[in-house]
């Protein structure tokens, strides 16, 4: 599942220009667990954005994240 999560943030990089240093990619991708909105939250803050103020980006990251991992990922 993890591949899954990298191919995400490869995604987000080339479609959206959201290209997150590799620190931060690396906390997300060994996350044990994620859901939808809280990735799209780590996404804009890895991009030094405030979640908050960031509506249209979260939801757009969120939907993606649904649409190529489901709502939330566990590693099992």
């Amino acid at each position: 599942m993890k591949i899954k999560i990298e191919y995400l943030l490869n995604d987000l990089c080339v479609d959206w220009g959201f290209c997150i240093p590799i620190i931060d990619q690396k906390r997300i991708i060994e996350s044990k667990q994620l859901e939808a909105d809280a990735f799209a939250c780590q996404v804009l803050a890895a991009e030094s954005m405030n979640p908050e103020y960031e509506t249209q980006w979260r939801k757009k990251i969120r939907l993606k994240f649904v649409e190529q991992i489901g709502s939330e990922y566990y590693e099992g």
